[in-house]
């Protein structure tokens, strides 16, 4: 404790923030997650973008209190001094951030988002886990989804941004998020065609205009349901294509979308739908197992943020919550020289 209140003095005695650094994961849907605790936090912070090796691919446990997971380059971000706040995200950061906690010998305070990947996490101060991991322990803090950079000002300044763009769209605007395919979710041709049939029979009833945009893992198929969309007399007023250049609308989608359509495949996408003002479909296809994921979306069912997408409209006056900044003042109250 001393040492930490050492730490919080500058030098000759005088006050100064906490020293705060964000291991960053390079994919963004868990990146972004700890930026927005940082974010929401409301210290300075540096981030530290990790370069993964080739060691990467071998469980947490087996790399033990290394660095052999990033490249020797990326090593050389992780000197003294040590910072006194830590928060990463994803199992690739927990075990730079476990390094760090050892080399500062205690003293900084480690804020993991999502499990580690590995029974050794009591060294970690606080890991925040979403309620439908069912994982609970004494450091352990549960929360309705994942942290996300949504907020009332961004939503703003996104309105002002796209203003050109989506003023002109006749209301109300139904935008689609798609993910892509994953290991608990196959998207191809069979559930493109499910998806714009389901769409088609729910734009039947509500009218107004389509948006439709891809993420990162959406790749060709995204094509295919953009075909699929207006072959069922769906055609998007605005589409965009991630990778495809020039800006990406997608904080747009969020600020001015009166429902938001999106693939269940993505937690992150989800919980910045459910962060944004618009009503919340979720997209389940038939062939989809994670029983993790299905946790997540009966969860929000419960709470009025979303509905399951079966190609019928229904208004209703969305429960839209960002837990981020809970988490913030979770992680203030657990450090221990004070907040």
């Amino acid at each position: 404790i001393v040492f930490k209140i050492i730490l919080w003095l500058g030098y000759k005695g005088t006050y100064r923030m906490p020293r705060v650094w964000v291991i960053k994961d390079k994919r963004e849907g868990t990146g972004n997650q700890a930026i927005s605790l940082a974010d929401a936090l409301g210290y300075e912070y540096e981030i530290k973008e990790i370069d993964s090796s080739p060691f990467a691919k071998l469980p947490n446990f087996l790399l033990g209190n290394s660095l052999l997971s990033i490249s020797e380059t990326c090593r050389e971000k992780f000197r003294p001094p040590w910072p006194e706040i830590v928060i990463s995200a994803g199992r690739r950061a927990a075990l730079i951030s476990r390094y760090i906690k050892i080399k500062s010998q205690g003293g900084a305070f480690i804020c993991q988002i999502m499990y580690p990947g590995y029974t050794l996490n009591k060294i970690y101060d606080m890991i925040i886990l979403p309620n439908h991991d069912a994982r609970q322990g004494k450091n352990i803090v549960n929360f309705t989804g994942s942290p996300n950079r949504i907020t009332k000002e961004i939503l703003i300044k996104a309105k002002e941004l796209w203003c050109s763009k989506f003023n002109s769209l006749e209301r109300p605007i139904t935008s689609l998020i798609v993910g892509g395919s994953n290991k608990y979710m196959k998207f191809g041709e069979f559930e493109a065609q499910d998806f714009s049939k389901k769409i088609a029979r729910m734009q039947g009833s509500l009218k107004g205009s389509i948006v439709f945009t891809t993420s990162r893992r959406t790749g060709k198929i995204g094509k295919t349901i953009s075909d699929q969309l207006k072959g069922e007399g769906c055609k998007p007023s605005l589409e965009y294509f991630w990778g495809a250049g020039g800006d990406n609308p997608y904080m747009g989608i969020l600020a001015y979308s009166d429902y938001l359509v999106v693939s269940g495949d993505s937690i992150s996408m989800l919980s910045e739908a459910c962060a944004s003002p618009g009503g919340v479909y979720i997209y389940v296809p038939p062939n989809f197992n994670s029983k993790k994921h299905k946790r997540y979306h009966e969860e929000l069912y419960r709470l009025g943020a979303a509905k399951p997408l079966k190609g019928v409209f229904s208004d209703w006056d969305p429960y839209n919550f960002n837990p981020t900044f809970d988490m913030a003042e979770e992680v203030k109250k657990r450090i221990s020289f004070g907040a």
